[in-house]
C-alpha cells in the first residue's frame, strides 16, 4: 500500500498536469498548498519537522529576485534595454539572436523564473510591433530562460540549491568551468532552431523608439540591478581573491531588491512580490520533505556508487523532473546523494534538471509561470510546438554538455 505522502504527492502533481485539459478551477500554488496541508493534517510530517524542512535562504533568495523583478517591471528599465540592445539590428534573425541572448544571459544573473515573470508583457509587446502572434516569441522565452539559466548559482532555485552542496565549495567557478561555454552555444542552437520552425519569426523587428520614462523607479531599478551583477562578478572573483569574502548568495539578491526599495521609497512593493510562487515553493519544501520521510522512493534507489554516475545523474534529471519537477526532483536527488557525489556530478544534475525545463511544460516552474501569465494576458501558450522545439533544443544543449566535460576532462 503507497504511504499518503505519496499518494498526496501523486494527486497533486495529476492537478498541475491535468488542470488546463480538464480546466480545472485552481493555480499550481493551490495545488501545492493543499498538499501540504493535507500532509500535515493527516500526521504525515510534524509542524516542527516541516518548518525545519523549508529552505529558508532559497525562500529569501526567491524574495529578493522576486522584488527586484518587480522594480524591474515597474520601471519600464528593461524595456529601455530592450530598445538599446535591439534598435541596433535590422535583420530578423539577429533581432532574434539578440532577443534569445539577451534573455539567457539576464536568466543567468536574475534567476529564470524572475525572466519568465518580466518576459511575458516584454514579448507581448515585441510581437505586437512585429505584428505577429505572440505565441512563438513566449516558446522563445521558455526555452531560453530554461537554457540560460543553465550556466549560473543565480540562474535557477535547483542551481541555488545545488550550489550550496559541501563538494561546491565555490558556488560560481565550477558553473563556469563545466556549463559556461556549452550554454553560449545552446542558445545560439536554440536562435537556429526557432528560426526554422516558426517563419513568423522572419518578420521580427527591433524596437524602433525608446519607450521608457525615466521615473525615480527607473533609476532605483537600474541601480538594483548593477549592484546584483556587481556582487555576483566580485563572488566569481572571491577564489582568485583571498581579501573578498565568500557571502552567500542570497545576499545577492536581497542587496539588489534592497537597493531598489530604499532609492525609490516604494514600501508598497514589499507586498508586490510573486507571492503565489513563493507559496508554491515554501509548501512543495514540506510535500516533498514528507514523502521522503516515508522511505518509499528510498527502497528504488539503486547503490550510491550507480546513483553517482554521470549517466544515471543526467537521464534520472531529465525523465524523473518530468514527474516530480525539477526543483523536487533536485531535492530528493541530493538527499539520495548524501556526499557521494563529484563536482562534475553536482553540475550534471544541475544541467539536466534544468534543462528537463525544455521537454515538457510540466518540467520546471518557469514553464508555469510564462503559461499562467500569458493567461491572464488573454494570450495562448503553444504547449505541442513549445515540447517539439524544446526536445530538439534540449538535445543539442546535453550533447553539447556532454562533450564539453569529455574535452575538459581529457
Amino acid at each position: 500500500m503507497l504511504p499518503l505522502a505519496v499518494v498526496v504527492l501523486a494527486a497533486v502533481l495529476a492537478a498541475i498536469l491535468l488542470r488546463d485539459l480538464f480546466r480545472l478551477p485552481f493555480a499550481p500554488w493551490q495545488a501545492m498548498l493543499s498538499g501540504a496541508a493535507a500532509v500535515l493534517l493527516l500526521g504525515q510530517i510534524s509542524p516542527e519537522a516541516a518548518l525545519a524542512s523549508i529552505d529558508w535562504e532559497v525562500m529569501l533568495f526567491l524574495y529578493g529576485m522576486f522584488l527586484l523583478a518587480h522594480f524591474l517591471a515597474e520601471s519600464w528599465y528593461l524595456e529601455h534595454l530592450g530598445y538599446k540592445v535591439l534598435h541596433r539590428f535590422r535583420h530578423p534573425f539577429f533581432v532574434l539572436l539578440a532577443i534569445v541572448f539577451s534573455i539567457g544571459i539576464a536568466s543567468a544573473f536574475l534567476l529564470n523564473d524572475t525572466i519568465a515573470i518580466i518576459g511575458v508583457p516584454l514579448c507581448i509587446m515585441a510581437a505586437g510591433r512585429s505584428k505577429i502572434a505572440p505565441g512563438h516569441l513566449l516558446v522563445a522565452l521558455a526555452l531560453a530562460v530554461t537554457i540560460g539559466g543553465v550556466a549560473s548559482p543565480l540562474g535557477s532555485p535547483q542551481n541555488f540549491i545545488i550550489s550550496r552542496q559541501p563538494q561546491l565549495p565555490d558556488a560560481f567557478s565550477p558553473f563556469v568551468l563545466y556549463l559556461g561555454l556549452p550554454t553560449v552555444l545552446s542558445l545560439a542552437g536554440l536562435t537556429a532552431l526557432l528560426w526554422f520552425a516558426f517563419p513568423p519569426l522572419r518578420r521580427l523587428r527591433g524596437f524602433e523608439t525608446d519607450v521608457h520614462v525615466r521615473t525615480p523607479t527607473y533609476y532605483a531599478a537600474r541601480r538594483g540591478l548593477q549592484v546584483v551583477l556587481a556582487l555576483s562578478l566580485l563572488r566569481l572573483a572571491a577564489p582568485v581573491f583571498p581579501f573578498i569574502p565568500q557571502f552567500p548568495l542570497y545576499l545577492i539578491a536581497l542587496a539588489g531588491a534592497s537597493t531598489s526599495l530604499l532609492l525609490s521609497r516604494n514600501w508598497k512593493a514589499l507586498a508586490k512580490v510573486d507571492w503565489e510562487t513563493l507559496v508554491f515553493f515554501a509548501a512543495m519544501f514540506v510535500l516533498m520533505e514528507s514523502v521522503w520521510l516515508t522511505g518509499f522512493f528510498q527502497q528504488f534507489l539503486p547503490p550510491s556508487h550507480l546513483l553517482s554516475k554521470p549517466e544515471t545523474i543526467l537521464g534520472a534529471s531529465l525523465v524523473l523532473s518530468q514527474l516530480l519537477s525539477n526543483v523536487p526532483f533536485v531535492i530528493l536527488y541530493l538527499k539520495a546523494l548524501g556526499g557521494s557525489a563529484t563536482p562534475g556530478g553536482l553540475m550534471l544534475l544541475a544541467a539536466g534538471s534544468t534543462l528537463a525545463g525544455g521537454l515538457t511544460i510540466v518540467g520546471a516552474a518557469s514553464n508555469i509561470i510564462i503559461l499562467q501569465s500569458a493567461e491572464k494576458r488573454g494570450q495562448k501558450f503553444p504547449v505541442l510546438q513549445f515540447t517539439l522545439v524544446g526536445i530538439a533544443a534540449t538535445a543539442i544543449s546535453v550533447a553539447l554538455i556532454l562533450g564539453w566535460m569529455a574535452l575538459i576532462r581529457g
